[in-house]
Parts: C-alpha cells; sequence; structure tokens
C-alpha cells in the first residue's frame, strides 16, 4: 500500500513536467519583446485661432506614442501608424511571455512542494 501514494506522486510530477514543457514550447514561440504602452492621442495646436482649441472633436491627429519606463523614469516617443502596430505587438508579446513565467513559477513550486522542498 505504500506504493500506491509514491505512484500517484511519480503520476503527479510526470504530469507537472509535461506541463512545464509545454509552457518552455510556449515561450520558445514569443517574438520579440517591449514593455510599456501605445498611446493614441489627439492634440491641440500651438495657433490660437486654430478650431482645436474650441473643439474637442477638431483636434489634430491621430499621433501615436509609446511609451516606457527606464530607470524610473517615464520615456516616450512619437511613431508611425507602422511602427505602433509594430510596438503593440511586441508588447502584448511581453505581456504573454509574463504569463507564461507566471504559470511556470506556480507550477514549479508544485513541484518543489513534490520534492518535499520546505516552503513558507
Amino acid at each position: 500500500m505504500a506504493h500506491a501514494p509514491q505512484s500517484r506522486k511519480r503520476q503527479t510530477l510526470q504530469g507537472y513536467e509535461r506541463q512545464y514543457e509545454h509552457l518552455k514550447e510556449q515561450l520558445r514561440a514569443v517574438g520579440y519583446v517591449l514593455q510599456g504602452s501605445v498611446l493614441e492621442r489627439w492634440m491641440e495646436c500651438g495657433k490660437p485661432s486654430c478650431r482645436c482649441h474650441d473643439d474637442p472633436a477638431s483636434r489634430h491627429g491621430p499621433y501615436w506614442q509609446w511609451s516606457w519606463k527606464k530607470r524610473g523614469k517615464t520615456l516616450s516617443v512619437y511613431l508611425t501608424p507602422e511602427k505602433a502596430s509594430l510596438c503593440r505587438e511586441w508588447i502584448e508579446n511581453h505581456r504573454r511571455m509574463d504569463r507564461i513565467f507566471k504559470q511556470m513559477r506556480e507550477l514549479s513550486l508544485r513541484i518543489a512542494r513534490l520534492h518535499e522542498i520546505p516552503l513558507k
């Protein structure tokens, strides 16, 4: 009867290992990554007589802006629509990578418990 729990433990571990391998495959498929966000901006110009000052619907744009943090400071650059699309894709890749890493960490904790590593 003592072998039944060990057998279940081994099966559970093998299942976790398969899941972990699947996550590694997903990670390999992630393309380029960027952090930050891409914003669509509509702006008022510097001409006081322009209609954009009186009517928000008449603001100039859209202008695309990528913003990110570097050493605690927010940086941003303006982009063409094509480059904005590319940056959005890479930002989504970063978010996907983060989700996969989170799943890998959670699975690693389960595996550590099966190996009887003390966790607090």
